[in-house]
């Protein structure tokens, strides 16, 4: 498998709150995470910096061969819950930090699954031969709207609370963490990416950019066409090429 990663500010904020991380594991393994923080500029950098420093170090620390699906649900939810926990109590100890969160989608990748925690707004899609699809299920208002009928996806895409997010990790004391288990096969791609770039872009525009260009090319070229848009946020985009 290929692994490839870029973050960017953004042509309006004047930090980044985003984080990621690929790694190719022992055993034909990897790993791949994307935070999104929240919480003010400063409460945003830590939550999603904590995260990606516990989540990691849980993963490396506890992934072994073979990897069952047991194995990796259970891996991947302590990894988030201690998160969750480590960044929940740095906001007790720090009264301006308070509320501070992050989205994550953290994969555990074997040569023919992804096994996914997922949390909050980022994004996971899977290209399959000319099929491009959004594999995870927003956690945010405008999603439970368009859920219940209220709005369109086309709606959704410029609503007044398109940036309210329903769940977070770090935000309370506990955190339901959605697991999900895709099965890959050889020629598969997936896209992890922050709403910096599924905000801005189009689906059937960032399907093109990851069918046709090679996992490094996608990632510079879909961060470009995020600040061609406006870059009114920051944006992380990780490629998995199987």
């Amino acid at each position: 498998m290929k692994l490839a990663g870029k973050t960017d500010i953004g042509m309006v904020r004047s930090t980044n709150q985003d984080t990621f991380r690929i790694e190719a594991l022992d055993g034909e393994l990897g790993f791949a995470l994307v935070c999104d923080g929240m919480g003010g500029v400063q409460g945003g950098d830590k939550a999603s910096a904590i995260a990606r420093r516990t989540i990691t170090s849980v993963i490396r620390g506890g992934c072994t061969v073979p990897v069952t699906d047991s194995s990796a649900h259970d891996l991947l939810l302590r990894a988030v819950y201690e998160a969750n926990r480590s960044i929940w109590l740095a906001a007790q100890a720090d009264q301006e930090l308070q509320g501070m969160g992050t989205t994550v989608i953290a994969v555990l990748l074997t040569p023919d699954m992804a096994y996914i925690a997922h949390v909050g707004d980022s994004r996971l899609y899977q290209l399959r031969g000319e099929q491009f699809f959004q594999v995870t299920h927003d956690h945010s208002r405008v999603q439970q709207l368009v859920d219940e009928g209220v709005i369109t996806p086309e709606e959704a895409r410029s609503h007044p609370d398109r940036n309210i997010i329903t769940r977070a990790v770090g935000v309370d004391r506990d955190v339901d963490v959605d697991l999900l288990d895709l099965p890959l096969e050889p020629g598969d791609k997936l896209l992890i990416c922050t709403d910096g770039l599924s905000g801005v872009c189009e689906e059937s525009v960032i399907a093109e950019a990851v069918y046709g260009l090679p996992a490094e090319e996608s990632v510079e070229h879909l961060v470009q066409l995020a600040n061609m848009g406006g870059g009114y946020d920051n944006i992380t985009v990780v490629i998995v090429e199987m």
